[in-house]
């Protein structure tokens, strides 16, 4: 039975059949397809994260968003 990672409650059905539809879908992608899905997720978190610096620093220059961003990225925190 697959438990929640913050939570020692067991996962609703259609959760487990979701990851498990999902986890298909990535193994039947060629590798090249995995690898670009994972370049345009990283783009798009870099995308929202500067967004987000816009709203919260609005006196941030791109450059230092930029290296907000890659401090987060690098660090993992906020």
């Amino acid at each position: 039975m697959s438990v929640a990672p913050d939570s020692r409650e067991p996962l609703p059905a259609h959760r487990i059949a979701a990851d498990a539809a999902q986890i298909a879908a990535y193994r039947r992608m060629t590798p090249g397809r995995r690898l670009e899905l994972a370049i345009a997720m990283q783009r798009d978190a870099r995308s929202l994260m500067d967004a987000g610096l816009q709203l919260s620093h609005p006196h941030f220059t791109a450059a230092e968003r930029r290296r907000e961003i890659a401090r987060r990225v690098l660090h993992a925190s906020r």
